[in-house]
């Protein structure tokens, strides 16, 4: 049989071999109790240093739970702050919605209807059901998000102008004047300053869409008094015999009435 080519290792080879740490630390702590007559144990933490461990590793992860928190806020605050400086600076651009249309009634009736009409624009909201308590205007915001609505009439001068400020539910200052053109003809002026509310309302200002809004209320005002039977406040204002309505508007004819001509 042929010999392995693997030399064998001699008992002092295997007697010289590295002791692993385990043997080493064996080794020595034999050593240690043959010299000394006594065991070497490696002594293990007590209890109070464990509790000091436990603690101390606790208030690391809780110092730094609390500076990466107040990091997140500090950022929160700055984005929040420099949000509130664009809005603020977006809003001091806006100018006021002025708007103008030419109605053919005479001026008193365009100004009775007017204050008995119900609503009133203010470009970003309209308001709706608007009921008349002295100088107090109450009603609702139109809308599926409506809220109540109040302000105090201003201004009010008969056939001239009609101005309110708005304490509830917008932030507007509306004005209205009445110019008399022609005997039924009529050119009514609408200025609104506008505060928006809400970022939606401040993006609805710079897009002209409150602009748009409230000219498409005047032009349904102008639909309803053109709407009104001429025949209805000349006779009114023939028995009132002073050219003015009664107070309450022209009564509505429920007949269309005839296009009336404009002079």
């Amino acid at each position: 049989m042929a010999k392995s080519a693997t030399p064998k290792r001699s008992s002092a080879v295997r007697r010289n071999k590295p002791a692993t740490p385990a043997r080493g630390a064996k080794k020595v702590a034999d050593a240690a109790k043959s010299a000394t007559g006594a065991s070497l144990d490696i002594p293990k933490p007590n209890k109070l240093v464990r509790v000091v461990a436990k603690k101390t590793a606790k208030t690391v992860v809780r110092k730094t739970a609390e500076m990466g928190a107040g990091a997140v806020r500090r950022a929160a605050d700055r984005a929040a702050e420099a949000s509130r400086n664009a809005y603020e600076a977006g809003t001091s651009k806006l100018v006021p919605i002025q708007l103008s249309i030419d109605v053919a009634v005479p001026i008193h009736v365009a100004w009775e209807e007017w204050r008995s009409w119900g609503f009133l624009p203010e470009g970003v909201r309209r308001i709706e059901d608007v009921e008349r308590d002295g100088d107090a205007l109450l009603g609702h915001t139109a809308g599926p998000r409506s809220v109540d609505w109040e302000a105090e009439i201003k201004d009010e001068r008969e056939d001239e102008s009609f101005a309110w400020r708005s304490l509830a539910g917008t932030d507007v200052a509306g004005l209205a004047t009445f110019h008399r053109l022609s005997d039924r003809l009529t050119r009514i002026e609408l200025d609104l300053d506008v505060v928006p509310t809400n970022p939606s309302q401040a993006l609805a200002m710079a897009l002209h869409l409150a602009h748009r809004h409230a000219e498409a209320d005047l032009r349904r005002f102008k639909a309803h008094v053109e709407f009104i039977n001429p025949d209805v406040y000349e006779s009114n204002g023939h028995r009132n015999g002073n050219g003015h309505s009664n107070g309450q508007g022209g009564e509505k004819s429920s007949a269309r009435k005839r296009p009336a001509s404009k002079q």
